[in-house]
């Protein structure tokens, strides 16, 4: 199974904005092992680097255009089985469930670091 993380970058510390990550920790999950495969940039982040608000948030209605943009967005992680999120918009939401990529919700609790959340939702 490949799951997907959104993370700062090679530190694979958590992002709380799932759609604004600067990329994605895919990672390999089988027989209770996981391994980091690689780090994809996320492409609807550059795109959108410079629409965030004066407080750092990018605000939208819930649209089927944007679902639809989301989800053109999201061909870089389509290959993916499930994501694990500490926040997620409605959008970025409706595009995940189109793709067929389930969705494990994070709170602080559970680790700061990509690898911590992987283990903890796949392993222990």
């Amino acid at each position: 199974m490949k799951v997907v993380v959104p993370v700062e970058g090679d530190n694979l510390q958590i992002v709380s904005r799932t759609g604004r990550a600067p990329y994605y920790a895919i990672y390999e999950v089988e027989n209770g092992n996981y391994k980091l495969i690689e780090l994809r940039e996320n492409l609807h982040a550059r795109e959108h680097a410079h629409d965030d608000d004066e407080t750092g948030f990018h605000n939208e209605e819930y649209s089927e255009a944007e679902v639809r943009h989301h989800r053109n967005q999201l061909k870089n992680i389509g290959d993916t089985d499930c994501i694990i999120v500490r926040g997620l918009g409605p959008n970025m939401k409706g595009a995940l469930e189109r793709e067929g990529i389930k969705i494990i919700r994070a709170g602080r609790k559970d680790g700061t670091n990509a690898n911590d959340l992987v283990k903890k939702f796949f392993v222990d």
